[in-house]
């Protein structure tokens, strides 16, 4: 396999980031959308740039509890297809944060606070966009407008750690001018990553030489595409919503479990990919609370297993268990993610994590000197034949249930 660059093994040591979608839409509570789906006026729409106060957008309140989630980086939406910029656009359109009822250049806000609390900030920046008559009526006067709003962000606001595009998709044959696009981050960016949403029919698609990482919209596939032999490694994200929009929208109570959001950043992890935990902000730029709950619990996970996740990288190891535990190295230790263990009871609350549980693993050369639960540091009893693994993976401590159990195999 190709050897990544140093810009691409860095972002996948970032391994967890919090994906922020926010806008005019916000005030709507009906996701990112709204204007789109449910065919609302453009004039009347625009006029929602009055009413953008950011009052509740506290950008270091934001990325501390990022932070405290376990993320390594935040995606912002810079703009998204309704057109509107959330930073000072510097006469390119009126249509931005300084020109809306904030006045506030809020990439600003959210970029310092990044630098300050050691989090690298990516932002997003639909390439399709509603707004721009220009997109429609003159395309290539439209992509100069487009490049001439990521050089502003690439030259004004220090270190970008990357830029996240969303919307070729829209226009699949036309010339996107990338070279021209992807060279102006380069130029004042060179460590940025450069990635661009290949949208829900082209996931995992490469469609440029300078793409960084290929994304996978709402899905986990079983494998990523790091490129072919001979081209350039290239990095994969997967990316999930915590219920059913990317916006805020109050009326979607369709939650995803927290066993399916935790189980999802160990299979990215499995699989070699990033992964972006998505949350809207509300229309005056705070996180609800159900989103700042999933975060609290994702970051208690991570408290525990942050060691398993960053820089460990997928193995060969397999699993005997119904394919689904897996291991991954940092190349000093093993960790072996454990699925579907119970709690241990007594005679009167059976819950059934009492019994041996054994796990094998198969395709481990080295010696096991000691193996033990990240959580709480319990000794395991293991036994090693050959290649082969047994490890007695013991039940959760009645009072915890962490959906995936970690041990760490030290050789």
């Amino acid at each position: 396999m190709n050897v990544p660059l140093k810009r691409i093994k860095n972002y996948e040591d970032l391994g967890l980031g919090l994906f922020i979608h926010w806008g005019l839409y916000s005030q709507l509570s009906q996701g990112e959308w709204t204007e789109f789906i449910h065919g609302i006026n453009k004039e009347k729409y625009e006029k929602l740039a009055d009413t953008f106060s950011a009052k509740d957008f506290d950008a270091e309140k934001i990325v501390q509890q990022a932070k405290s989630m376990g993320a390594k980086y935040i995606v912002l939406t810079a703009k998204h297809h309704e057109g509107f910029f959330l930073y000072d656009s510097q006469g390119l359109s009126n249509f931005d944060a300084i020109h809306s009822l904030a006045k506030r250049d809020l990439i600003k806000e959210f970029v310092d606070a990044c630098h300050k609390y050691d989090i690298k900030p990516f932002l997003y920046m639909a390439t399709y966009d509603w707004h721009n008559p220009l997109y429609e009526n003159d395309f290539n006067k439209y992509l100069e407008y487009l490049r001439k709003s990521v050089e502003i962000l690439s030259k004004n606001y220090g270190s970008i750690g990357g830029f996240w595009f969303d919307g070729n998709w829209n226009k699949k044959d036309a010339d996107w001018h990338l070279d021209d696009l992807y060279g102006t981050i380069r130029k004042y960016q060179p460590d940025a990553m450069i990635i661009n949403n290949t949208g829900l029919k082209n996931r995992g698609k490469i469609i440029n030489p300078e793409i960084d990482a290929v994304t996978y919209e709402r899905g986990t596939p079983d494998s990523i595409n790091h490129g072919d032999d001979g081209q350039k490694y290239v990095a994969g994200e997967i990316s999930l919503t915590l219920n059913q929009h990317w916006g805020f929208a109050k009326s979607d109570i369709n939650f995803k479990s927290p066993r399916e959001v935790i189980e999802t950043i160990c299979h990215a992890r499995d699989i070699g990919a990033n992964i972006l935990i998505n949350i809207g902000l509300t229309g005056t730029g705070e996180i609800p609370i159900i989103s700042k709950e999933y975060m609290k619990f994702i970051g208690l996970w991570m408290d525990h297993n942050s060691q398993a996740i960053y820089e460990a990288r997928p193995t060969d190891i397999k699993s005997g268990y119904q394919m689904k535990d897996f291991a991954l190295s940092d190349g000093k230790n093993t960790y072996l993610f454990i699925f579907d263990l119970k709690i241990v009871g007594n005679s009167n609350v059976v819950l059934g994590g009492e019994g041996v549980n054994p796990r094998s693993f198969t395709g481990i050369n080295k010696k096991a000197k000691k193996i033990s639960w990240l959580d709480n540091k319990e000794k395991l009893s293991f036994t090693q034949n050959n290649d082969m693994l047994t490890i007695d993976a013991t039940g959760f401590k009645y009072g915890t249930d962490l959906i995936v159990r970690v041990a760490k195999v030290e050789f």
